[in-house]
């Protein structure tokens, strides 16, 4: 990629009349396979290169984007983006970041966190791969049919240039699968699945091993049961944990500060978990999904605790939103080619507790671990939470019989002051929990 190229683009935009601009080159390659039952459904191999430009003139903002990079086809988006600035709507907090709090993009530091696997597989292993994962779960005589397997691999370029002195340019490869089966009998079938994302290849594991524990899995599910509605306690498994923290991220978003529409809006510096709590945004961890040196907008990326000691240290914010609440850029800016800077986490995840998942299953009289969640009903305002599940109940510390069609109901409030976490803290995705039981939940059953 010849960097003048961007330059050249943010001199014509300053020469037309920009107050501020910036340059968003991408580029990416993605292959992928896919399975059913046993054979090749569908392979992909794509290559797409794309540019967004954005300025701003007298606090008007516009954005255009293409994927045909002719000369003549940019000069004419320049002049586009230029006329749709002077005509949209005044926005005051729309802005760059001032030169002196962009980072330097240090590419030595950048490469130090290992997001760059130089292993980039074939079309061919991919699909050999994905049929071994999806046969080696079908192998099993209880599985009965297959919703299919995925292997995805893509390799990213990534380079954005501002007026302010914002350059950064990086390398970042991606790896994932996924694989949903059905088992049955002659009285129920019941589905499972698995998922995992990785930056290298090799990590995402051994196939045959995952397929065999896919279906595995499935037949535990058999001959689930209803229960009749109660309040219990209930432990989150690790595969669904995270959700938890999702919803939190929710509603610490500065978006839903700024609309007040988050229970947490009040909450800085205050008691949300117990003591023992601590949840952490950590953009620099090598080999992780979202790990980085700084964000979009140049801000510096740090490791960050959302959660110290049970009590809430921050909101997310991009820089617009973190003048719109009077708080410092928290440095959690993201955008894609075609967007303005929004607001995401970089790697969130909750420590570890003291206690093992089974350590916490034998501490239940009566309760519910659920293994998988679905549907959603959370109202933000006032933490009340609703959500579909399927697990196994728990009698006297120990696992009796799978039950589906179960509502749990709560209000995250609570959820989160009486969350104690196990010790089974996996980073297998961009947010990262470990199983959580919560006390005295609402159980919709028959």
């Amino acid at each position: 990629m010849d960097k003048n190229f961007l330059k050249d683009i943010l001199a014509k935009l300053k020469k037309n009349g920009s107050d501020e601009s910036d340059v968003f080159y991408y580029k990416v390659r993605n292959i992928s396979s896919s399975s059913r039952l046993g054979k090749i459904e569908k392979t992909e191999e794509s290559e797409v290169t794309e540019i967004g430009i954005r300025t701003i003139i007298n606090k008007k903002q516009s954005i255009v984007s293409t994927t045909n990079l002719e000369k003549k086809n940019i000069e004419y988006l320049i002049d586009k983006v230029i006329s749709m600035a002077k005509v949209v709507p005044t926005n005051e907090y729309c802005g760059l970041a001032d030169e002196k709090n962009v980072k330097k993009f240090d590419k030595d530091q950048f490469e130090s966190l290992e997001l760059f696997d130089s292993f980039s597989p074939s079309i061919d292993l991919i699909k050999k791969k994905v049929i071994l994962l999806e046969k080696s779960a079908l192998s099993n005589s209880k599985i009965t049919n297959s919703e299919g397997a995925e292997i995805a691999y893509s390799n990213s370029y990534t380079c954005l240039m501002g007026s302010n002195g914002l350059e950064i340019e990086m390398n970042k490869t991606h790896s994932d699968f996924i694989i949903a089966v059905l088992a049955g009998d002659n009285n129920s079938m019941e589905r499972e699945y698995d998922y995992k994302s990785k930056v290298f290849f090799d990590d995402l594991g051994d196939f045959e091993a995952i397929g065999k524990e896919v279906s595995k899995n499935a037949i535990k599910k058999l001959n689930s049961r209803k229960i009749k509605t109660c309040k219990s306690d209930v432990i989150f498994d690790s595969k669904v944990s995270s959700s938890l923290l999702r919803n939190l991220f929710t509603a610490c978003n500065a978006q839903s500060i700024i609309k007040g529409t988050s229970f947490l809006k009040d909450k800085i510096d205050k008691n949300i978990f117990n003591k023992n709590i601590c949840i952490i945004d950590n953009p620099l961890m090598k080999k992780k999904l979202r790990s980085r040196i700084s964000d979009c907008e140049g801000i510096e990326s740090n490791k960050k605790y959302l959660v110290q000691n049970g009590n809430l240290k921050f909101f997310f914010n991009s820089l617009s939103s973190a003048k719109q609440i009077n708080h410092e850029p928290s440095g959690h800016a993201s955008r894609s080619v075609s967007s303005i800077p929004s607001i995401s986490f970089s790697n969130l995840y909750m420590e570890k507790g003291n206690n093992s998942k089974n350590d916490l299953i034998k501490s239940m009289k009566k309760g519910l671990l659920v293994t998988e969640l679905m549907g959603s009903s959370i109202n933000y305002s006032n933490g009340d939470y609703s959500r579909g599940a399927s697990g196994f109940w728990i009698e006297n510390g120990e696992i009796c019989f799978p039950v589906s069609e179960i509502t749990i109901a709560g209000n995250l409030n609570r959820m989160f002051e009486s969350l104690i976490p196990a010790d089974d803290l996996e980073f297998n995705f961009a947010v990262n929990a470990p199983s959580c039981l919560i006390e005295n939940l609402t159980l919709g059953g028959k």
